[in-house]
């Protein structure tokens, strides 16, 4: 028994062009890094400015926005309750 399998050719590949695109990727990635960075520090420090010049609080404001979802949550589900047959209404306390 012979074996003729013919040699398959080997995979050759260019390590200078490897590790010159690794270099170039490193580089770009660094600079990439860098501009994301400068940019949000921009982006926060606008925001900083814009919320210092508010005439009310953010926490404020949440608080006016939650105290608003309450109520209007609260007359939906008495309406919602009135438009149900059989069953008996009860009264909604403050959660």
């Amino acid at each position: 028994m012979s074996n003729n399998v013919a040699p398959q050719a080997k995979l050759q590949f260019n390590t200078r062009q490897i590790i010159a695109g690794s270099i170039v990727m490193g580089v770009g990635g660094a600079l990439a890094l860098a501009g994301a960075a400068l940019a949000g520090t921009a982006l926060v420090a606008g925001f900083r400015q814009r919320v210092q010049q508010l005439d009310v609080s953010p926490t404020e404001i949440a608080k006016q926005h939650w105290s608003a979802v309450r109520h209007a949550t609260n007359a939906g589900v008495n309406v919602w309750l009135k438009e149900q047959p059989g069953v008996p209404l009860q009264s909604t306390g403050q959660r």
